[in-house]
């Protein structure tokens, strides 16, 4: 039998008036897809991360292509006393990037961790229902977005003595779905290039690791997901219901962080436990 929904509250987003601490005080980070960090509309989880290293003493660039919300978002921390920017990144440019990282150091003078979460919400269908140019689309923002970012930030986080790289995946990198072949795929290998990249980078002392998110509702989401949807997924999922930003930001600022200073090559899952679990049997 399918279990009745639980119901759980949650915070929407981190409470404004929390004191600040100095988890990340003397880092600089890019956040890249990070856009949405203005805690009084719906928050994406880079820009929850991206919001809470700036609250907890650290300086960020947001880079990101919907300029008008990274635009206000960086207006509202920099008039909250936050240190904060925003740069127009595509992904798949690589001139964007170089132009991005430089922007970085030239201000800031070094650069220690890279967080990327940028997406498409033109995921393809089944394998053939997808055309070649949606399956490139989709592979370009993911697999060679990840490739041109780490490329890019490797040697400022070197001159800075290392860093952290964190690869937002999914949950749908370890299981597959028949209508989304193409972004299953492509973030299956986001996973593996973060290994990859760990191995080659670890003595460098710069630490890359992936965060597979589960159902989250975010402003990327929030046209997808009706309140019957959710409640559907909610029952496939053994806490019962759909992930938050928070709930995807802590274990983001978790692998950022140098708590987890010995943490790399790694995939950590916040996905509610739903790809250890067979699911709902009637």
């Amino acid at each position: 039998m399918i279990p009745p929904l639980r119901v759980v509250p949650q915070p929407v987003s981190p409470n404004p008036g929390v004191e600040m601490t100095e988890r990340f005080t003397g880092k600089v980070a890019l956040v890249v897809g990070g856009a949405h960090a203005d805690d009084s509309n719906l928050l994406g989880f880079a820009g929850l991360s991206a919001l809470e290293i700036a609250r907890s003493g650290g300086k960020v660039v947001i880079g990101d292509i919907d300029d008008d919300a990274g635009e206000q978002s960086v207006k509202k921390m920099s008039d909250a006393g936050l240190i904060a920017d925003y740069v127009h990144l595509n992904v798949t440019s690589e001139s964007d990037w170089l132009s991005a990282v430089d922007t970085t150091t030239a201000k800031y003078g070094r650069l220690d961790i890279m967080i990327m979460a940028a997406g498409s919400l033109d995921r393809g269908g089944n394998i053939e229902s997808t055309d070649v140019e949606k399956w490139r689309h989709v592979m370009d923002v993911t697999n060679m977005g990840m490739f041109l970012g780490v490329r890019t930030t490797v040697g400022a986080m070197r001159k800075s003595g290392g860093g952290s790289i964190v690869l937002i995946s999914s949950m749908l990198a370890k299981v597959a779905r028949e209508q989304l072949n193409a972004y299953s795929t492509s973030r299956a290998g986001m996973t593996h290039f973060a290994r990859s990249a760990a191995v080659q980078y670890g003595p460098d002392n710069i630490r890359v690791n992936s965060v597979l998110p589960g159902w989250t509702l975010t402003p990327f989401t929030s046209g997808i997901f009706s309140e019957e949807m959710m409640e559907q997924l909610a029952r496939r999922v053994p806490l019962g219901r759909v992930a938050e930003a928070s709930d995807i930001a802590g274990a983001i600022l978790f692998l950022a962080s140098d708590e987890a200073k010995y943490v790399t090559g790694s995939e950590l899952l916040a996905d509610g436990g739903v790809t250890a679990w067979l699911g709902p049997i009637d």
